[in-house]
């Protein structure tokens, strides 16, 4: 798997703003009552750890490690 591109980053970021807040809200539906100043930042970090990790990948057209023929 190659690190996405920086267009790429922007729309996984752009996904996670909405999945982040519903999820806020589907939470409180199940009576799973979580504060905001706690949910939010966790949900921040989180983003942002997913997104490091995916920085950490190779970059696209990087060699995989794969032997190849010839």
């Amino acid at each position: 798997m190659n690190r996405p591109s920086t267009a790429g980053l922007l729309v996984l970021l752009a996904f996670a703003v909405p999945v982040v807040i519903e999820a806020h809200t589907v939470l409180a539906y199940l009576g799973i009552d979580i504060p905001v100043n706690v949910y939010y930042p966790a949900s921040v970090a989180l983003v942002l750890l997913i997104v490091g990790v995916l920085m950490l990948l190779p970059k696209n057209g990087a060699d995989s490690g794969k032997a190849t023929e010839a």
